[in-house]
């Protein structure tokens, strides 16, 4: 690929874009903020500009860089949504190494390579599916019997079904996961009382039908950067996890109260 031919202020913007376009490519993927900022200054480093400024937030990310004759520009970037993705997450890791050891040197194939990682994904059927079995064996593994797995797998079913398809609509996530868990939990609730399944049992099932909605990622990367010293950051992966934890636990006392009533 042909190198382009950059003066120093328009390469130092250039690799400002390159670094802002890599922190948010990771943050998007749901790496921790420890590994994006390090990660930034590294390939900063690597491409030889001096005090590297990472700032993160959970909507943005903002870089200044500066050459060694003290000029200095910035980049930002909006996160409009972070997700999980371990396949790209690894893929712009093994590509910061391969700059760090000097092995990628040229700003345009480093940026278009940067830029051409795209996520990878399940086939939304498939993870329905995947999901279900999931709701199962968490009722499985909690002594339940064949009756409460199979109310578990179709309250599951449902849950995850209703889910995608408010997210893919444009639904906020919280109201998502409330709706979900509220129709899902009525459909294990309905299945178990088709099939006679006594009232422990039946918690059990809606314990396992719930348990799909737990943000698990969110929180240990909310955890981690708090205990790494990112507080502010860390602290609204938190209360962003805390939230979702809240609406699904809205979603099951609307189905309980349903039920009960």
């Amino acid at each position: 690929m042909r190198t382009l031919d950059l003066d120093q202020s328009s390469r130092l913007n250039f690799i400002a874009k390159i670094l802002c376009t890599y922190g948010w490519r990771l943050t998007l993927c749901g790496a921790e903020t420890r590994v994006i900022v390090s990660s930034v200054y590294k390939m900063a480093k690597a491409l030889e500009v001096q005090y590297p400024e990472v700032t993160l937030t959970y909507s943005s990310i903002h870089i200044k860089i500066a050459d060694a004759t003290g000029h200095y520009t910035t980049c930002e970037r909006t996160i409009a949504k972070v997700g999980i993705n371990m396949s790209s997450l690894t893929r712009l890791y093994k590509l910061g190494c391969s700059v760090e050891k000097g092995e990628l040197t040229d700003l345009s194939e480093i940026y278009h390579k940067i830029r051409a990682v795209r996520p990878r994904s399940y086939d939304k059927n498939f993870l329905l599916i995947i999901e279900s079995v999931a709701a199962l064996c968490f009722a499985y593994c909690n002594g339940g019997d064949l009756k409460v797995c199979i109310s578990a797998l179709f309250g599951g079913f449902v849950l995850m079904f209703f889910r995608f398809m408010l997210i893919k609509k444009g639904y906020f996530e919280n109201f998502a996961f409330m709706i979900s868990s509220f129709l899902g939990c009525l459909t294990t609730f309905l299945a178990g009382y088709l099939l006679a399944i006594d009232g422990k049992n039946i918690t059990l099932a809606l314990m396992a039908t719930t348990l799909l909605l737990v943000p698990g990622f969110p929180y240990m990367n909310g955890f981690l950067d708090t205990f790494k010293g990112y507080m502010e950051m860390g602290l609204q992966r938190l209360m962003y996890s805390v939230l979702l934890t809240t609406a699904a636990f809205i979603g099951l006392f609307g189905a309980l109260c349903v039920i009960y009533v």
